[in-house]
């Protein structure tokens, strides 16, 4: 239980989960991180690069992120205090979710059969349940009470990877369907996924604290430790570095499939699964378990003759004395499926000027899948610039307000927003945060050039291909990009 925080500082040191806020943005050069279906380039040439490629930052419990940047941008490695601090700020909380992406290449090339995209993106990831009975049992100083052989899980998920990919997607002449696929190539740098459960049960020499599962790792850790003492992260400096970004040791590969159909030019939907894969992790390797550990006879009390429960005394916390009871081990390898996240959407176009969209995500990540949806109007206020707000649930967090921007330009677009920019004004009742921006640019247009009279004899005259309805004969018009 004690190491569930130690790579939370890894994700938070990084400067960089797709944000449902942008998702009814169908024609924005990053659409494809929700759906590859939406993969689209208004010009032949689309670019854009890292620190302007796109970044999103998606997190819920403010107050503890907060804490760990402030002790980051302090020059300060937290100690074991703060870590146990930071996980009774988790165990009062159904779940905690952590999420960064950033763009560090992206390009688009829109050809006669399709558009096709390269990209290169960094991902970090934090997903844990503590929340329970027997956490706070362990962690806390004050008196608690814990069911004797009650099983409670522990699971955490923290991933770093670097992704590789190529994307291409197809739209029907009329663009009544469009349908993509991204193969992917992944290389992880870091990970730790918990399997453990615990109980405390009762043997002849008094109640003890039993784990099952082991926690799998993958991290160059900074400095050796011994007994109590917490790595220190901020020492991984220079060559370890340059080593840990540059690891390749650990492959995985992966898919992202997206379909869109409309069934009148106003009512259409989507549906898109990504990050279908897995990585196999084979460097930097270390498993790690707990042995039993026998609850110190003066520290709890029995309630009652024949009670089904035990009550920790005032003042005793026993994850300060967990540490020495972890023994660890080297797996020769392991592997993991990744994050899997299935979005589906309807959308309906009320004018030319307003869309309403109901989008549904659901991230399958073992033992922490959590639901999140939104229902969001979108506002084109004109060619250049729309606008999307609405109201969503994401996971627990129950009062989320998105808010995005899109702004079309001659040079490209630009993006920025949030999932909950509540989370900005009230932050007292926000317990969700996030925030999103991105630009990209169109490479070798061409100039605007005007030939008021082409003819047939014209070196640049194209015919019109008229196509018409065979049953009524009228001329059959192509539904909106979007």
């Amino acid at each position: 239980m004690f190491l569930l925080m130690l790579m939370t500082l890894m994700v938070a040191m990084v400067k960089a989960q797709s944000s449902l806020a942008f998702y009814p943005f169908e024609n924005q050069f990053n659409s494809s991180n929700y759906n590859p279906a939406f993969l689209t380039s208004p010009h032949k040439f689309t670019f854009s690069i890292v620190p302007l490629g796109g970044t999103i930052i998606g997190y819920n419990n403010q107050a503890l992120i907060k804490d760990l940047f402030t002790e980051v941008l302090s020059g300060r490695n937290p100690n074991d205090d703060y870590y146990m601090n930071a996980l009774e700020s988790m165990a009062s909380k159904p779940m905690f979710n952590q999420n960064i992406e950033s763009a560090m290449l992206n390009f688009t090339y829109r050809s006669k059969v399709g558009f096709f995209n390269f990209r290169i993106k960094d991902v970090q990831s934090f997903s844990a349940s503590a929340k329970g009975d027997l956490t706070k049992f362990i962690i806390k100083n004050e008196t608690q009470s814990v069911i004797i052989d009650e099983v409670q899980y522990l699971p955490t998920q923290v991933l770093h990877y670097r992704e590789y990919s190529l994307g291409y997607s197809y739209k029907s002449p009329m663009n009544r369907f469009s349908a993509g696929i991204r193969a992917k190539l992944y290389f992880g740098k870091a990970a730790m996924y918990s399997s453990l459960s615990g109980a405390i049960n009762q043997e002849s020499s008094g109640y003890v604290f039993n784990t099952d599962g082991a926690i799998n790792m993958s991290f160059p850790e900074a400095t050796e430790q011994s007994g109590t003492e917490t790595p220190d992260f901020t020492k991984i400096e220079g060559s370890k570095i340059l080593d840990y970004l540059l690891n390749t040791g650990n492959p995985g590969m992966g898919v992202d499939l997206g379909l869109k159909y409309r069934f009148t030019p106003d009512l259409s939907v989507s549906v898109s699964a990504i990050d279908i894969g897995k990585i196999t992790w084979k460097n930097n390797l270390n498993l790690k378990y707990f042995d039993p550990y026998p609850l110190p006879g003066t520290s709890y009390f029995l309630p009652g003759e024949g009670s089904f429960k035990i009550i920790k005394k005032d003042g005793f916390k026993y994850s300060r004395e967990l540490p020495t009871y972890l023994e660890d081990s080297i797996p020769s390898s392991f592997s993991r499926q990744m994050p899997l996240s299935i979005y589906a959407s309807i959308k309906y176009r009320i004018n030319p000027k307003l869309t309403i969209s109901l989008t549904d995500r659901f991230m399958a990540v073992k033992n922490l899948n959590y639901n999140s949806i939104s229902v969001a109007a979108t506002i084109d206020v004109n060619k250049k610039l729309s606008i999307n707000t609405g109201y969503s649930i994401i996971g627990d967090s129950y009062f989320n307000l998105p808010f995005a921007v899109l702004l079309k330009k001659d040079f490209g677009q630009m993006y920025f927003g949030t999932d909950n920019i509540a989370s900005f004004l009230l932050p007292s009742i926000s317990d969700y945060a996030s925030f999103s921006f991105g630009t990209c640019f169109y490479l070798f247009k061409n100039r605007d050039s005007n030939y008021s009279s082409n003819s047939d004899k014209g070196p640049f005259y194209k015919s019109r291909i008229i196509k018409k309805n065979r049953k009524n004969g009228l001329i059959r018009r192509a539904y909106p990009d979007n």
